[in-house]
């Protein structure tokens, strides 16, 4: 099955993305849902209008996975207005955040993961490179993080891990795009090595 990523530049496409997010959060983050207030089953945050969204679907049309990188945000990034570490060391012209990492339940295991997470690497690697961002934060539970790095997205930990009320411990991390393609030389044969801006 072809995982690929399309770029979600359709206002109702979005919306299915809010939707499957919010089953996605109403099954591992309940907690959240319920105090968020949603009333259209759909899950959003401030940040999405800064953000570009990425979606997967199998061969029946469902949604298998999705992804956003939120960038140029004016009002900040998730991890660094959740979590206190030392943010001084990157610009903010060539910063972004990743997340919403989400799958499909049903695809939820190593072979299938895999090669979602392959996919991921791609879309994110080439819009980072399009849109000139060096560094993309992570706000990453310990296995997640862990995981990621056996599939080569190597973030690395950049502060203590603290306490999220609402979605647990998880440490600030940050993932650069020049260490995502050494470490995955098919992304650079595919889309080279330097930010376009």
């Amino acid at each position: 099955m072809d995982y690929t990523f399309i770029e979600a530049k359709d206002a109702s496409l979005v919306e299915k993305i809010y939707e499957f997010r919010y089953k996605i959060f109403l099954e591992i983050y309940p907690e959240y849902i319920k105090s968020s207030g949603f009333t259209q089953n759909k899950e959003f945050d401030k940040y999405d209008e800064f953000s570009t969204q990425f979606v997967s679907f199998d061969e029946d049309g469902e949604i298998s996975a999705t992804v956003r990188l939120i960038h140029n945000s004016p009002i900040g990034y998730p991890t660094e207005n959740n979590i206190i570490f030392d943010n001084s060391m990157f610009k903010e012209d060539k910063l972004g955040e990743m997340s919403r990492i989400f799958v499909n339940p049903k695809y939820r295991n190593i072979k299938t993961t895999k090669r979602i997470i392959a996919e991921v690497k791609k879309v994110m690697y080439e819009k980072m490179r399009t849109l000139g961002i060096e560094y993309t934060y992570g706000y990453l539970e310990e296995s997640f993080l862990r995981l990621l790095k056996i599939y080569k997205m190597c973030y690395q930990v950049i502060g203590e891990k603290q306490r999220h009320e609402l979605f647990g411990s998880r440490y600030p991390c940050i993932l650069y795009t020049k260490q995502l393609g050494l470490d995955n030389p098919e992304l650079i044969k595919l889309y080279g090595t330097s930010c376009e801006k």
